[in-house]
């Protein structure tokens, strides 16, 4: 059983991780990956879906839409169940962008972790999947549920 000591030695980690994460988000170009990958992982949503899913206001996430739509990386057509709604889907160019964002990640994270071995980067990575499969409640996702995997599609290219 997790001890309050011990998760406060997580809460501690966060801004480490975040500041990692920025870090990686401004040196690779990765704006907007975070819809595409949702898209790709949840097929066909609409664009509520898509900002309960990324846990967004659907007005920015409207927003980030639009934008992906002009650059030709997301399609909308009509939900053919309620016709007033649409339903989003990567184009070619979409999961094109989403994959080359992911090898980018990729060989960042494989130069800043040179020095670790891979059974801590494994161990890592399953338990931060771990935690990312249990949010905090309050946030609409049921506790346990299954860790969002958007990269499954793309690790044929990575």
């Amino acid at each position: 059983m997790a001890t309050p000591h011990a998760c406060a030695t997580l809460v501690d980690a966060f801004p480490a991780v975040l500041r990692f994460k920025r870090a990686l988000v401004a040196t690779t170009a990765v704006y907007g990956t975070a819809p595409l990958a949702a898209v790709a992982e949840l097929g066909h949503p609409r664009v509520s879906e898509l900002a309960e899913h990324l846990r967004l206001d659907v007005s920015t996430v409207s927003r980030q839409v639009a934008h992906l739509r002009q650059r030709g990386l997301l399609e909308a057509t009509p939900d053919p169940v309620d016709g007033r709604s649409q339903q989003l889907s990567l184009t070619a160019a979409g999961l094109d962008e989403l994959r080359r964002s992911r090898r980018a990640l990729v060989e960042d994270i494989t130069g800043r972790l040179a020095d670790w071995d891979d059974a801590d980067v494994e161990t890592l990575a399953e338990l931060l999947g771990r935690l990312g499969a249990d949010p905090p409640t309050g946030t609409g996702a049921p506790a346990g549920a299954p860790a969002p995997s958007a990269a499954r599609p793309l690790e044929q290219n990575a």
